[in-house]
């Protein structure tokens, strides 16, 4: 740099010849020629450029060297606005300034490069004290910056990589807890907890809702906490003892507990599966099923006596029953023979239908006896003549059937295998329910007849029984088959008949089906076993 600034033509510039140069400017080219610092002086008020060897490279390749002897504008007018600012402070102020990795974009080697710079502006004074100059010690640290930009970029990039895959797993786990917390069945995931080689107790891993909700808390609540902490009284059960035995032998076991620890009463079934160092453990919490089965019990044992009670009250009654209907039979038959000829065919006609009703009446209280006894001994299945037991049921109606003027259409029945007194009942009911809820403006036609079906294999005789009464709803047809269930709140019904009626199917094993619309009559299908031997109609 020394030799292109003693080969550089000075008399045509602002600063003259070289023995002209103040001292202060030939001192400072001295001291910046022999450093081995990057320095930049500007001169006087064209301020004249000079550069030592260390900052040459700056420069570029091509593009500003040599700037030597010419003026800041023509060498850096890219930058010149901001550099000359900063220049002019140092004139006025006299104060160095100092600027670290600060961006100035400089044009050099074909094209404009950011550059980072660290640097400084000190005066340099001539005569008289007066600024002539300010010296620019400056080191390029654009690898530095951008190397420094890069880390940043890729640690701002990992750390941006590490919160999604952080988000990813965050949203993975409150899935996983979303899915277990689904099933409302308690889940735990364990994991041991050692006094040296011994297990003493388990941490909760992960824990579904179902379990949370018997400490009244939340599965993030107690993730991370020993078992004991949130139920002390475990570890004086199997909940501990066979879920460490299952964690240190491998072997996956199931078993029943009674948990009455820590203010609960639960009754489970408990599953624990091992799996790498820690342990699943599934509850089947059938509390309430127990409860049910005490209770069951507890209403089986009162049925039982509500049963010895009512075989009691049967043989009684029909003692008690029988007595007044023989004296009836028998004070019919002195009164007939005693007036003998001097009855008409009218009276002689009630005089048989009073002795037919009480000879009824006793068998309906042998009935009544057998029947009490059903729970206990089942009587013996007889074959059974249908079109028999609803000519029978017809006539005990007949007064009720002529009173409504209607029609009863018989068509022909099957024999059956089965208890005639429940299916005299079973008829007794339907008939008399198309009766009670005829259509007053309409005369009763109550038609009963019978097909053959099969279902799931097994044969059936279907019994159809149809009116053209007032109906009901069809979403009804299954509960006016419950006990007390009346849909009709002006009849005189006790909501017992069809529940009976239901009753004898189900002893018979058979099923039942109502089909009904209002103002359109109701149609009831009985399905009663046929017999494997028995030929298909």
């Amino acid at each position: 740099m020394g030799q292109l600034i003693l080969q550089y033509d000075w008399s045509a510039s602002p600063l003259g010849p070289l023995h002209e140069w103040p001292a202060s400017l030939r001192l400072t080219l001295g001291i910046m020629l022999h450093s081995a610092f990057p320095m930049f002086l500007f001169w006087g008020p064209e301020r004249v450029c000079f550069y030592n060897e260390a900052f040459r490279p700056s420069l570029g390749v091509t593009g500003k060297h040599p700037a030597i002897g010419k003026r800041a504008t023509e060498v850096w007018p890219e930058i010149w606005e901001t550099t000359d600012a900063l220049i002019n402070q140092v004139y006025a102020t006299g104060k160095p300034q100092w600027f670290e990795n600060r961006l100035l974009p400089i044009y050099r080697n074909g094209r404009l490069e950011d550059v980072y710079w660290t640097f400084s502006h000190s005066p340099v004074y001539g005569e008289n004290d007066v600024i002539e100059g300010v010296l620019v010690t400056s080191m390029e640290t654009t690898p530095t910056v951008t190397a420094r930009m890069e880390i940043e970029h890729t640690v701002a990039q990992r750390t941006q990589e590490l919160k999604q895959a952080n988000g990813a797993i965050i949203e993975a786990n409150n899935y996983l807890q979303d899915i277990i917390n689904s099933f409302k069945q308690p889940l735990q995931v364990l994991e041991p907890v050692y006094e040296g080689t011994e297990i003493v107790d388990f941490r909760f891993k992960l824990t579904n809702q179902a379990y949370a909700s018997y400490a009244n808390t939340t599965p993030g609540a107690i993730r991370n906490k020993k078992v004991s902490e949130i139920f002390p009284g475990y570890l004086k059960t199997t909940s501990f003892t066979n879920v460490a035995r299952t964690f240190l032998s491998g072997v996956t076991d199931t078993w029943m507990i009674h948990y009455d620890q820590d203010g609960l009463d639960l009754y489970n079934e408990m599953t624990a599966i091992r799996m790498g160092d820690e342990v699943i453990l599934h509850f089947a919490d059938y509390t309430k099923l127990k409860y049910l089965e005490f209770e069951l019990l507890r209403k089986i044992a009162e049925l039982e006596n509500s049963n010895e009670n009512l075989e009691a009250f049967a043989h009684a009654a029909s003692h008690d029953l029988k007595e007044p209907v023989r004296k009836i039979q028998m004070f019919a038959n002195v009164l007939q023979a005693q007036l003998g000829d001097k009855l008409s065919e009218q009276n002689q006609a009630m005089f048989h239908k009073i002795t037919a009703a009480a000879k009824r009446m006793g068998k309906l209280i042998d009935d009544l006896l057998l029947y009490s006894q059903f729970s206990l001994v089942p009587p013996a299945k007889e074959s059974v003549d249908l079109n028999d037991t609803v000519r029978q049921v017809a006539e005990d109606l007949e007064v009720t059937i002529q009173e409504h003027g209607a029609s009863l259409v018989l068509a022909d029945l099957p024999v059956v295998n089965g208890y005639g007194r429940q299916l005299y009942q079973m008829f007794q009911n339907l008939i008399g329910n198309s009766l009670k809820y005829r259509d007053p403006a309409v005369p009763p036609v109550i038609e009963i007849s019978a097909t053959r079906t099969t279902d799931n294999g097994r044969r059936f005789h279907q019994i159809l029984v149809r009116d053209n009464g007032i109906g009901f709803e069809q979403q009804f047809a299954e509960n006016i088959f419950q006990l007390f269930t009346r849909l009709q709140s002006s009849g005189s019904g006790s909501g017992i008949g069809l529940s009976t009626v239901k009753r004898v199917v189900d002893n018979h094993l058979g099923m039942i089906h109502a089909e009904s619309q209002p103002a359109r009559g109701a149609l009831f299908r009985i399905c009663l076993p046929a017999g494997s031997d028995e030929a298909d109609v």
